[in-house]
């Protein structure tokens, strides 16, 4: 039996020209290999969704295009059981919340092997596996789909409990809190610093602090 498969991709500023040329750039590729596509923003959102004459409006898209969607609504397709996987597509990125919350939320993640992921995830031993890290190639992304489709739901679940003690273990708020309180302890040790420089210190802590809690408010 075959199965429909329904890409969703988020994100979008109306006020970015990249953003819009990415946009259309996309619906584009739809276009070219005949897929189904929609655009649509949630009703709290208040960017409102590009018009495509060629848009479908059927509930199963072969793309779905969900701009601006909220915290709660990210939250749920991460979480959803009929989400398969994750794919974080920037290369070279800085570390990259998007593939730690994935984990967080037990699914295989899907990153390219330059950047942040290359902390966050890892792909081998398969036996610790969490995601699968690749280079940014069409056919190699595509095989590694057909590697997390094909999972069974034993090794799905292996996977997703591996993956969400690692995202817990390493890089939620108590490790975190860990790690920075062990900074600022080796700060302390090295002696006295100017004033200034302390004051910074300890408004960057505050803010990395309130960015962690919301980040992993998932």
């Amino acid at each position: 039996m075959r199965v429909q498969l329904t890409l969703v991709i988020g994100g979008y500023d109306p006020r970015l020209e990249d953003n819009i040329r990415t946009l259309n750039s996309l619906v584009d590729l739809t276009r070219t290999y005949h897929l189904t596509f929609n655009v649509i923003a949630p009703a709290q959102s208040v960017v409102r969704a590009p018009s495509f004459a060629d848009a479908n409006t059927t509930a199963d898209p072969n793309v779905l295009f969900l701009l601006n969607f909220t915290t709660d609504q990210r939250s749920a397709l991460l979480r959803a059981g009929s989400t398969l996987a994750l794919l974080y597509t920037p290369t070279n990125e800085h570390f990259g919340i998007g593939p730690v919350e994935g984990m967080l939320c037990g699914l295989p993640v899907l990153a390219c092997d330059s950047g942040g992921p290359t902390e966050s995830i890892i792909d081998s031993p398969s036996s610790k596996r969490t995601g699968w890290l690749r280079m940014p190639d069409p056919a190699v992304w595509a095989d590694a789909l057909e590697d997390i489709c094909g999972l069974s739901e034993a090794e799905r679940s292996a996977l997703g409990c591996r993956s969400q003690d690692r995202a817990r273990s390493i890089f939620g708020m108590e490790a975190m809190a860990g790690a920075l309180e062990a900074s600022l302890v080796e700060a302390v040790e090295m002696g006295p610093v100017r004033a200034p420089l302390k004051e910074v210190g300890f408004v960057l802590a505050f803010v990395l602090g309130l960015v962690l809690a919301v980040s992993f408010g998932v």
